[in-house]
């Protein structure tokens, strides 16, 4: 074999992993894209910093989703992209929180957070005080909407090194992490599922 042989094969091969990846990633986009757990949602990058909102609806009583978005150190199992929550220190109304996170093609990220509940203004904010990829700090706002819950989540997330990874990916990630919170938080309440959007 020579040398372009050999570099032919090379880049052939790295050809087929970007294929295969995107690919991949366009399957796991659609899934999530237009799901009926978000009813509004913002994603804007620039740079290293994105602004993040998402807006859902929860068919439970505030309270019951307030309890559940509290009990994140609850929520492996029960969000499918949450692989480990691990409750290490608890104050008050505050937690520190070891999570591993998964969600789309990215590789699973590890994150210490910092939860502090306002139970008066049914908030959760949030913090990571370690994160592998990106530090993230932001809130979750529950509104009483009749026997509903409105669930927002806003978040700025500031990249921590250079992701080799399209701006899109990042948001098909966390829409992913979003309808799956919307997801276990509705089963964990016991509400039923949103409709499915007529066809």
């Amino acid at each position: 074999m020579n040398a372009k042989t050999i570099v032919g094969g090379l880049v052939l091969l790295v050809l087929i992993g970007v294929g295969w990846f995107y690919v991949k990633w366009q399957l796991q986009d659609a899934k999530y894209r237009g799901a009926q757990e978000i009813a509004e949602e913002s994603f804007k990058k620039d740079g290293k910093i994105a602004n993040i909102r998402y807006v859902g609806v929860i068919n439970g009583p505030i309270d019951k989703v307030q309890e559940a978005v509290w009990g994140v150190e609850k929520s492996a199992g029960v969000i499918e992209n949450i692989k480990k929550a691990e409750l290490m220190k608890q104050e008050g109304d505050t937690k520190t929180i070891l999570m591993q996170l998964q969600a789309g093609t990215l590789p699973v990220q590890q994150y210490v957070m910092l939860f502090t509940l306002d139970a008066p203004n049914h908030t959760v904010k949030f913090k990571t005080t370690q994160a592998q990829a990106a530090d993230l700090e932001g809130s979750y706002t529950l509104k009483a909407n009749g026997d509903k819950t409105v669930l927002t989540y806003e978040a700025v997330s500031t990249d921590k090194i250079n992701l080799p990874f399209p701006d899109g990916v990042i948001e098909s990630a966390n829409r992913e992490v979003f309808v799956n919170m919307v997801r276990g938080i509705t089963k964990q309440v016991g509400g039923a599922p949103p409709p499915a959007p007529a066809s």
